[in-house]
Order: C-alpha cells, then sequence, then structure tokens
C-alpha cells in the first residue's frame, strides 16, 4: 500500500507547535500510518511571519518532519482561478488559502486544515474539522 500524502495547512502546524493534545494525537495516529505531511512554502512563511526567534530551533524541527515543496506555474495557475471563482462570493478567503488549495489539487491529495469555509472548491478534499 502507498503511503497517504497529505497539505498541512497553517492552522494545523500552528496548533501542532503549540502541542494541542487533539492535533497532536491525530497527527501521531498519521504518522503511526506512514502518512507523508507536505508544507506549502506558503505555510513556512506564515508561520515564520507570527513565530519569535526562541521558537525557530522548534519549528524546523517540525518542519525536517514534512516533505518541502516548491510552488510552480501549474499551483499558481489553478489558485488564480479558484481566486477569480470564489473571492465575491466567499468573503474573506485570503490568496495564501488559494494556494494551499491549489498545492493540495496539484499534489492530488487532502488538505489537513480547521478551517473548512476557507475552501469552498469542490475538487479539494478536506481532512480534519
Amino acid at each position: 500500500m502507498t503511503a497517504q500524502r497529505m497539505v498541512l495547512d497553517t492552522d494545523v502546524v500552528i496548533d501542532l507547535l503549540k502541542k494541542k493534545p487533539d492535533v497532536v494525537a491525530q497527527f501521531l495516529a498519521l504518522v503511526a500510518s506512514k502518512t507523508i505531511f507536505l508544507l506549502s512554502p506558503v505555510v513556512v512563511a506564515e508561520i515564520y511571519a507570527g513565530a519569535f526567534e526562541r521558537e525557530h530551533k522548534a519549528i524546523e524541527g517540525f518542519f525536517r518532519l514534512c516533505q518541502q515543496l516548491d510552488l510552480d506555474g501549474d499551483t499558481g495557475r489553478i489558485a488564480g482561478r479558484y481566486a477569480k471563482r470564489f473571492s465575491k462570493a466567499f468573503q474573506g478567503i485570503s490568496l495564501e488559502d488559494f494556494l494551499l488549495a491549489a498545492t493540495a489539487r496539484a499534489h492530488q491529495c487532502p488538505l489537513w486544515t480547521h478551517n473548512r469555509k476557507h475552501y469552498p472548491m469542490d475538487d479539494v478534499v478536506l481532512f480534519g474539522a
């Protein structure tokens, strides 16, 4: 059986870094099932934008558990189309959210998020509550 892959949203990474017990338990269960966690540079940027210098070592330690991705033109095109389609009807969805949704679609894997309302796309599979 092939290992499952999953893109992490920033809110999930924050909860893991803060060691929220329910999220950590779910993460550890996924690790045990050999899930591969994919990390977008968008999430890396958002995490560092809100981090204190003293947190950088822990952040880097967590990031080493994940496969870090690059953004490419295909992901950008998908994100731009999502933004064009959903921006007016769904206020508050950021370009970062569109890029994460596009990353999940481009890599054909679920996006683990706690902000389901930010991802109204019917061609993106969401994981989590």
